[in-house]
């Protein structure tokens, strides 16, 4: 080889080194992997471990809450972000041209309280558009960034994870709170050791809520309108987190560790150790009601339901509403209730909260029920009866069947 190409041959590499050095340090020193960038959505900046495009930072398209289908608009990622004035932004990559979008600040604010099924945290919302404005946080930790390219809005949550449901220790009153790891630009939990799970359906939900609103009169056909973002996990196994999706239902009562490890690129993946056998369950003294639009007002002792679940109407069980009890059976009977047509109720421990004393929180629908009136229906799990009339409601649980649960509807 002669000495000028040599010469070439080393100036070429140290070339080259240099490039991939630029490429993969951001500015704390962060080792980012060479990356092939393609035509999307993606976060950078220097509130994220990122200073440069990156598939960690590709957000992905998402479901609309309002019909729980992929909308092509609609995208988010769930991303660990620091404080501070440096923030990030949101960039589109379309082949060779690439557009920096950032809040457009007239319109973008902060949300102290937003709707009864929104987050129970302040959070972000607003207009974007092509500049290049700064999104920040007011301080590290998870968040959920959500925007519509077609609305042109976005969101910006805090992200604090949580179960609920039947199955939880709260019900589906409220979050069973998780305990959340340490600040961490790529990967952070949240768990929670010894939770009594019992029988019956639960999810993930992260900071009390159920969506966020985007927008509400976005007419989608159908008698629709709207897009919302789904702030909570479900699906056919714990294995696939499914955004808005199906309930969880646990099948095998016990004591568990719940956990969900994030790490950046990859997302979410959920654990469920069973470490124990639940104690046999003492539902004496426990008192139920029935609750729902279904519930008539021509119940003389029924009242507007006044718990958090604000649906219809509520009628305490007879006997006070406290059980009857043969062996480790426990039957709650509701005599003589007046149903509407077509419209859902369950049945639940009082006010849908757990007792003062014994029992566990929990409400029951369509699944439970056996032999009962052909009337009866399924109203989306909720229970039903296909015409008006007056019933004779029993629920049953057996405690020495991991709480198994049985309603009989008749006339």
């Amino acid at each position: 080889m002669n000495k000028f190409k040599k010469m070439f041959r080393i100036a070429s590499i140290v070339l080259l080194a240099m490039v991939t050095m630029t490429a993969c340090k951001d500015d704390d020193d962060t080792v980012i992997p060479p990356d092939v960038v393609l035509d999307g959505l993606y976060i950078t900046g220097g509130a994220t471990s990122m200073s440069a495009l990156a598939s960690n930072g590709m957000m992905k398209k998402t479901r609309n809450e309002v019909t729980q289908t992929e909308r092509a608009t609609l995208y988010e990622l769930y991303i660990p972000l620091k404080a501070g004035a440096t923030g990030f932004n949101i960039v589109k990559v379309a082949g060779s041209v690439q557009t920096i979008y950032g809040p457009v600040t007239a319109s973008w604010g902060e949300i102290s309280q937003g709707t009864t099924d929104e987050p129970k945290v302040p959070f972000q919302r607003g207009l974007v558009a092509a500049n290049a404005n700064k999104f920040t946080v007011p301080t590290d930790g998870m968040y959920h960034v959500a925007i519509d390219m077609e609305l042109m809005k976005a969101v910006i949550v805090p992200v604090h994870w949580g179960v609920i449901g039947a199955a939880t220790p709260n019900g589906w009153g409220a979050s069973l709170d998780l305990t959340e790891s340490a600040f961490n630009l790529t990967t952070m939990t949240w768990s929670k050791s010894n939770v009594e799970l019992r029988g019956g359906d639960w999810k993930f939900r992260y900071s009390n809520g159920w969506k966020v609103e985007l927008d509400t009169v976005l007419d989608l056909g159908g008698g629709q309108k709207g897009v919302k973002i789904n702030t909570n996990f479900g699906g056919t196994a714990i294995t696939t987190l499914v955004p808005g999706g199906a309930n969880f239902v646990n099948a095998a009562p016990g004591v568990y560790t719940i956990a969900l490890a994030y790490t950046l690129g990859t997302g979410y993946v959920a654990t469920l150790t069973k470490t124990g056998d639940l104690p046999l369950t003492n539902w004496t003294g426990v008192q139920c009601d029935a609750v729902g639009t279904g519930v008539s007002i021509d119940n003389a002792a029924s009242i507007v339901d006044p718990s958090t679940w604000n649906w219809g109407r509520v009628m305490l069980a007879d006997n006070g509403a406290v059980p009857t009890k043969v062996g480790d059976k426990y039957t709650w009977t509701w005599t003589n209730i007046v149903l509407e047509a077509n419209e859902g109720f369950k049945l639940r421990t009082k006010n849908g909260v757990a007792p003062p004393v014994g029992g566990a929180n929990f409400d029951v629908g369509f699944s439970a029920v056996t032999a009962s009136s052909p009337k009866v229906i399924d109203l989306g799990g909720n229970l039903g009866v296909n015409a008006k009339g007056t019933f004779t409601i029993k629920l049953e649980i057996d405690a020495a069947n991991s709480d198994a649960k049985k309603i009989i509807i008749t006339e």
